[in-house]
C-alpha cells in the first residue's frame, strides 16, 4: 500500500519534483525555483534550489517539470467519511438554527435523507463506497483524512492516509478519537490511558451554541484530558475563559466552519483561541452539512475571516491549518505536513497563479489541482504528469463536464487496489437500483461475505450495531443520487436555498468562478 509497509518500495525509481516549493519549514519558506527529491521508499531526501547539485541516488528519478506550486498534502483531520456519497442537508421546515449536536439527528428528515441512505450504500458495497469518497477527498489535495474509525478489516488507507490507523508501516497505532459524548467514568480513564501512551485523542468537544455544553469542556478538564495530545473538534461552546485555561495545558482546537455554520448558524471563536494560544487545525468535517474537501473549506474559512473577523486570519495562518498543525497535533512532525528531508513524501501541485503562494492555495480549485502523491507515489493528477511519475494503473477520470484527469487506482502490489473507476461507478449504482442485490454482487466479487470490507456510519445514532432497527429500514429506503465530487452549480444552489447559515456563507461561490 501507498502509506503502508512494503517488501519492496511502491516507486519503481526516485522522483525529483521542481516548481515554487512551499515548505512550512518553518511556515513562510518557500524556494521559488525549487527541486523536492523524493527516494524509493517514498522519503524526502532533499528540498533546494534547482540549480544546487542533486543528492546522489538520484540520477536515474523521474523528473517532473510543474511549472506549478508545490505543497504538502493536505491533512483533513475530522471527517465521516461513510456520509460523503451524499449531498448537502436541508432540513425542509427547519428556519432557526440548533444549538447542539443532540437535535438535529432528531429532525424529521434526517433518517430518511442521511441515516438511512448512508447505511443502505455502505451496507450494500462498503469499498465502492470507500474508494469513492477518498478519490473525492484526493481530488481536493488530501493525502490523510480522519473519520475511519468503522471500518474493518483495518487498514492504513487505500489512496489517503487513513489518520486513525496509519502507523507509517511500525504496526504502532498512535491515533484515538471518539465520536461519543463521554458518560462514564471508565470512558475518561480509557481517554485518558492513551493520552498519557503519547497517542493524540480526537473528541468532540462543546459542540453547539447551548451555553450549557461548557459542561462537556468540564468533564474534560476534570478527568484530566487537557493534554498536548487532547485535540477538541468543533468546540463551538468555548470562549476565551476556557481556551485560556486550555492552554495551560496545551492542545488543539480543530475548526470545521462551513458545518458549524450550516447546523448552528454559528462557528468556533477562533480569534479568542488564537489570542490564548491554541494551535488551529482547519477541517471539513462530512458532506451532508460540510465541504466536499478540504480545498473548498479553505475558502469557507478565508471568506468567514475576511467577512465576519475583519480579515484577522493571514493567508499563511489558514493554510497551516491544512497542513504542518494537523501534522503537529498528532504528534507527526517528523512524518507529515512540512515538505523536509527526512518526512515522508506527501505533496499537492497546484497551478501557478500570480501573486502569494498562500494566497494561491486558498483560491486554487479543483480545476488546479495539478498532483497528489502520497510517500512519492503518485495518486492523482493530470495525465502528463501520472506518467512522469511513473504511475501503476493509470486511467482517466471524469471529475466533472469540463474537467478530466488521471487516477491510480489499481496496483496488484497492493491489497484491495483492485477497482477501476468504471467499476466504483458501476457499484454505486448497483446500489442505488437495488442494495440487497448489490450486495450479493459485492460478496461475489470479493470471494465471499467475510472478505467483504465493511464500512458503517461512525455516528453513533445511525451505526446499526448499535441500532439493528435501522438494518430493516435500510432495505426500504430510497437513495439520492451520489454526490459531485467537485464545488458545482448544484453545490452552491443547495447553498443558496440554505436559511441558517445566511449571510454567512453569502459570496462562497465566487472563489469558483460561479
Amino acid at each position: 500500500m501507498p502509506t503502508g509497509a512494503t517488501p519492496e518500495p511502491l516507486l519503481g525509481k526516485p522522483l525529483v519534483i521542481t516548481g515554487h516549493i512551499v515548505t512550512f519549514d518553518p511556515p513562510g519558506t518557500e524556494i521559488p525555483d525549487g527541486s523536492l527529491y523524493i527516494d524509493r521508499d517514498g522519503i524526502i531526501q532533499a528540498v533546494q534550489q534547482r540549480s544546487a547539485p542533486a543528492p546522489s541516488g538520484f540520477d536515474q528519478a523521474a523528473q517532473i517539470e510543474t511549472e506549478g506550486l508545490v505543497y504538502p498534502g493536505l491533512i483533513d483531520l475530522h471527517n465521516h467519511i461513510a456520509y460523503n456519497c451524499l449531498s448537502l442537508w436541508i432540513a425542509p421546515d427547519r428556519t432557526v438554527p440548533w444549538t447542539s449536536r443532540e437535535q438535529w439527528p432528531r429532525d424529521p428528515d434526517y433518517k430518511p435523507s442521511v441515516s438511512l441512505p448512508a447505511n443502505a450504500l455502505c451496507h450494500a458495497d462498503g469499498k465502492a463506497v470507500l474508494k469513492y469518497v477518498e478519490t473525492k477527498a484526493v481530488i481536493g489535495g488530501v493525502t490523510a483524512i480522519q473519520g475511519s474509525a468503522k471500518v474493518g478489516p483495518i487498514f492504513e488507507g487505500w489512496m489517503v492516509r487513513n489518520v486513525e490507523e496509519e502507523t507509517f508501516g511500525t504496526g504502532h497505532k498512535t491515533v484515538n478519537q471518539s465520536v461519543l459524548r463521554f458518560a462514564s467514568a471508565a470512558q475518561y480513564a480509557a481517554a485518558k490511558h492513551d493520552l498519557d501512551e503519547g497517542h493524540a485523542f480526537l473528541y468532540h468537544l462543546a459542540e453547539g451554541t447551548d451555553p450549557g455544553l461548557i459542561t462537556d469542556y468540564n468533564n474534560v478538564r476534570d478527568h484530566d484530558l487537557l493534554e498536548p495530545e487532547f485535540l477538541g473538534i468543533h468546540s463551538t461552546a468555548l470562549g476565551a475563559q476556557q481556551f485560556t485555561e486550555w492552554h495551560t495545558h496545551g492542545g488543539t482546537v480543530v475548526w470545521s466552519p462551513f458545518s458549524n455554520l450550516w447546523l448552528y448558524g454559528a462557528t468556533t471563536d477562533v480569534i479568542a483561541a488564537r489570542a490564548a494560544g491554541m494551535r488551529l487545525c482547519l477541517v471539513a468535517d462530512w458532506s451532508p452539512s460540510g465541504s466536499k474537501n478540504l480545498l473548498g473549506e479553505l475558502k469557507v474559512a478565508d471568506l468567514y475571516s475576511r467577512t465576519q473577523l475583519g480579515g484577522a486570519l493571514s493567508s499563511q495562518e489558514l493554510c497551516a491549518m491544512a497542513t504542518c498543525n494537523p501534522a503537529d497535533a498528532l504528534g507527526w512532525q517528523d512524518k507529515l505536513g512540512r515538505l523536509r528531508p527526512g518526512l515522508h513524501g506527501d505533496f499537492v501541485v497546484m497551478r501557478s497563479r500570480d501573486g502569494d503562494a498562500y494566497r494561491t492555495l486558498i483560491d486554487s480549485t479543483e480545476q488546479d489541482v495539478l498532483l497528489v502523491a502520497i510517500n512519492g507515489y503518485p495518486m492523482y493528477g493530470t495525465e502528463e504528469f501520472m506518467q512522469a511519475a511513473n504511475a501503476v494503473s493509470p486511467e482517466p477520470i471524469a471529475v466533472s463536464p469540463t474537467l478530466s484527469r488521471t487516477v491510480n487506482l489499481r496496483d496488484p502490489r497492493i491489497p484491495d487496489a483492485d477497482m477501476s473507476w468504471p467499476q466504483i461507478l458501476d457499484a454505486l449504482q448497483a446500489a442505488r437500483e437495488d442494495p440487497a442485490a448489490a450486495h450479493e454482487l459485492a460478496v461475489d466479487r470479493e470471494g465471499g461475505p467475510d472478505r467483504l470490507i465493511e464500512l458503517r456510519p461512525d455516528k453513533p445514532w445511525d451505526d446499526p450495531l448499535v441500532h439493528p432497527a435501522l438494518l430493516a429500514e435500510m432495505s426500504a429506503t430510497a437513495i439520492p443520487a451520489i454526490d459531485t465530487l467537485t464545488h458545482d452549480a448544484a453545490y452552491f444552489a443547495r447553498v443558496a436555498q440554505a436559511v441558517i447559515p445566511r449571510p454567512k456563507l453569502d459570496g462562497l461561490h465566487s472563489y469558483y468562478g460561479l
